[in-house]
């Protein structure tokens, strides 16, 4: 192999390879995230009922940063109605 086919074989990994790489690490580091923060979750979940917390106060804690309260009690849904 001469020089210019190592600098040919390098531009095509650079301009095909590379971007793959990059968009396949994107797609893992991703799925790593949620997979974490889910589990952080489930061990808060699980954290809050072993100290005795009833499912509505639970479900308070777990919606308390996200703005609105959730609608879930079957009398809030009779009232829409």
């Amino acid at each position: 192999m001469g020089d210019f086919d190592i600098i040919g074989f390098t531009a095509i990994i650079c301009l095909f390879g590379l971007p793959f790489v990059c968009g396949v690490t994107a797609i893992i580091s991703r799925a790593w995230v949620k997979i974490a923060c889910h589990q952080k979750e489930v061990d808060l979940k699980h954290h809050m009922l072993a100290s005795g917390m009833s499912a509505e106060e639970i479900e308070q804690v777990l919606n308390a940063g996200k703005g609105t309260e959730a609608v879930s009690s079957p009398d809030v849904w009779s009232e829409q109605s």
